[in-house]
């Protein structure tokens, strides 16, 4: 009769750590994809075209907007979302050890990640550009420049869920793997519950506050990982 021997399980040390090389690939694309979002933003954002905008505010802005500029701080902004991806794959795999961590709520970041990404995408972005091209257009309808307005700022604060669970995920990932530091863990988690809260009131305005220090969030942690992609996370 034979026997066999199971094989130990690992334990979180045992799981190889990420690449320094993969760190800053995931961290650089982070830093860039934030720069990015922000300048595009900067081309094309109008308070004339916020949701709670009077109509004719909405409608002149559209159609008044110039067509090259708009376009090309929207084709920006879409590149820099894109390059959020590659930042959230590289926090998951970073914090893939045995366990929730790496098993549920790594995915679960990553996937939120890509919720957030896809929802500004399309219907957000996708829907700001047909209201732009639209209202540069001869047959105009109003009724139908100001549905695709709506569409996009709901888009966006329907994202921000997504964004705050990607938050609260990859920081509660952080805590339980130990692989991020105790600051980028805790501040994830607090900002992502802080995003859910602020966005019942979003026409306020606090959905935007605090979905800009998420976004600072990425810039804080891609920076930290770029210094030190394969030091120490957490204290001895």
């Amino acid at each position: 009769m034979t026997t066999t021997t199971a094989p130990a399980s690992r334990s979180a040390h045992d799981v190889p750590r990420q690449s320094a090389t993969s760190t800053r690939i995931g961290a650089g694309c982070g830093l860039a994809g934030i720069v990015l979002v922000s300048a595009g933003f900067a081309l094309v954002a109008s308070a004339d075209a916020a949701f709670h905008a009077p109509d004719g505010d909405v409608l002149a802005y559209y159609s008044g907007a110039g067509l090259a500029r708009t376009v090309s701080g929207g084709l920006v902004q879409v590149l820099g979302l894109l390059l959020i991806l590659p930042f959230a794959a590289m926090l998951a795999a970073r914090v893939a050890t045995p366990g929730p961590a790496g098993e549920v709520l790594g995915p679960a970041a990553r996937m939120a990640a890509t919720v957030y990404v896809t929802i500004s995408l399309a219907p957000g972005m996708s829907a700001g550009a047909a209201a732009l091209w639209l209202a540069q257009s001869e047959s105009a309808d109003p009724g139908i420049v100001l549905a695709l307005n709506d569409l996009r700022s709901l888009s966006y604060f329907v994202a921000l869920m997504a964004y705050a669970a990607f938050l609260v995920t990859i920081g509660s990932a952080g805590l339980v793997s130990g692989r991020l530091a105790g600051w980028a863990s805790w501040s994830a988690v607090v900002l992502g519950g802080a995003l859910v809260a602020s966005v019942p009131t979003a026409t306020a305005g606090f959905a935007d506050i605090v979905g800009l220090l998420g976004l600072v969030w990425v810039v804080v942690v891609s920076v930290a990982l770029l210094r030190s992609p394969t030091g120490r996370t957490v204290p001895a």
